[in-house]
């Protein structure tokens, strides 16, 4: 049951980042309510933030990969990273003030690039993992499966904050989610040692900058990776800003954003084992495909939500997330088991694993994609984030447009994988 010990650490990991991703621009620039940060300025944090990651994740995959040790090369930085991160997350959300200040920005970014460099020590090595404890597309199909499942539940736990937001107020509520998904963060690790294959250790050093160049040369990763980094912005854009259409745009209480968390994650659950039946029939790389497709003609319905539909618009926010997460589905589960396909045609090539490169310069990506969402979202805000506004949550409903076109963008990209004739020509 190793793939069970491994993929429960995502629960604790996505329910930090459901909740950071969900509540942290609402915590810091609250929609009718004064600021606790500059708003022209909160997004050069978030960007700063992601700069730390961008500049932390290559070396870090690189010492995992050649890391030895009697924990293998990944557990002392899944273990190490994973210590901080419930503490640092829990500080988020204590400000030294309650109005808007410099000071809280200064916090802000202190503890959040905090938070990001041991988030990024912890993700890479428990990323570039999978590659080890699973062998075959089917296997991996079914570990990336359940790995989405676990992080759709942490998206379910973190789901559960708004009610208690407005019940005990932002730091409590916090504070019991740390507790919570500090065992599961950390203890695992310590389970997975005797099931660590020692075989997988290096079996050569070869320089960090020859690592790095062969990875960024590798065709078959530069589609996936820029396919996926405008898979994950137009994900991300959603993300940040559900309790922004719950309580702006479906005129409800932010309270009420469980009720469109859990639609979302039962939906996207219920058509789980359809993309592993259709993967397995018709191939993983045909199933992302139709998935970037259908999420591009869903997100844009975002502009439709309003009275102008006979629907109550709980109802039509409802129907919305519903379908968006459908047609995600395949883009959730299936590219952790396209990456551990792509370290195992890299071995065929260069004779080496090397997952940690690959995974760091897909985690580098993963920065840079919801940086710079999150950078982006304030600027369309400033275009209308309020219901109390002339304008309207005008920015709300664009950011569902521009998901749209990422998505389009995204699989038009993709069509360019080409990663079986490689394999068979090396093979």
């Amino acid at each position: 049951m190793a793939w069970l010990i491994y993929t429960v650490i995502t629960l604790g990991s996505a329910t930090l980042w459901g909740l950071i991703s969900g509540w942290l621009l609402y915590f810091y620039l609250p929609p009718g309510e004064q600021p606790l940060v500059p708003i022209a300025f909160y997004s050069i944090v978030i960007l700063a933030s992601k700069a730390v990651n961008i500049l932390l994740g290559l070396p870090i995959g690189y010492l995992s990969d050649h890391t030895r040790s009697s924990w293998g090369r990944r557990l002392p930085y899944i273990i190490g990273g994973g210590i901080f991160l419930p503490i640092l997350f829990f500080f988020l959300w204590t400000p030294p003030s309650t109005v808007e200040s410099n000071w809280n920005l200064l916090y802000l970014a202190a503890v959040l690039i905090a938070f990001s460099a041991a988030y990024e020590i912890h993700q890479i090595p428990y990323d570039s993992l999978l590659p080890e404890l699973a062998v075959g597309e089917k296997e991996r199909v079914t570990i990336s499966t359940w790995k989405t499942g676990f992080l759709l539940g942490g998206n379910i736990l973190s789901g559960f904050a708004g009610p208690l937001i407005a019940r005990l107020g932002f730091a409590p509520t916090m504070g019991i989610f740390a507790a919570i998904t500090a065992p599961i963060i950390m203890l695992p690790g310590f389970f997975l040692r005797t099931r660590i294959q020692h075989a997988a250790q290096p079996r050569e050093k070869i320089s960090f900058l020859e690592g790095l160049k062969t990875t960024f040369a590798n065709r078959p990763f530069q589609t996936f990776t820029l396919s996926w980094g405008l898979m994950w912005t137009a994900s991300t854009f959603i993300l940040g800003t559900i309790p922004f259409i719950v309580t702006e745009i479906c005129r409800l209480d932010k309270s009420d954003t469980v009720y469109f968390y859990l639609s979302a994650i039962a939906s996207t659950l219920l058509v789980f084992p359809f993309i592993t039946q259709l993967s397995t029939r018709y191939g993983m790389k045909t199933i992302y495909r139709g998935s970037l497709l259908a999420g591009a003609i869903c997100l844009p319905g975002l502009l439709l939500i309003g009275d102008w539909i006979p629907l109550p618009l709980f109802a039509q926010g409802i129907i919305w997330i519903v379908l968006q997460s459908v047609s995600l589905a395949g883009g959730q589960i299936l590219p952790s088991a396209m990456a551990a396909e792509i370290t195992d045609n890299d071995e065929i090539l260069t004779g080496q694993r090397r997952e940690g490169s690959f995974y760091s310069v897909w985690g580098l990506l993963n920065q840079v994609s919801s940086g710079l969402a999150a950078g982006l979202i304030p600027l369309f805000l400033l275009l209308g984030r309020s219901k109390l506004e002339p304008q309207g949550p005008l920015g709300v409903r664009l950011l569902g447009l521009a998901g749209g076109v990422l998505l389009l963008a995204s699989f038009w990209i993709f069509r360019q994988y080409k990663l079986e004739s490689i394999t068979k020509s090396h093979g």
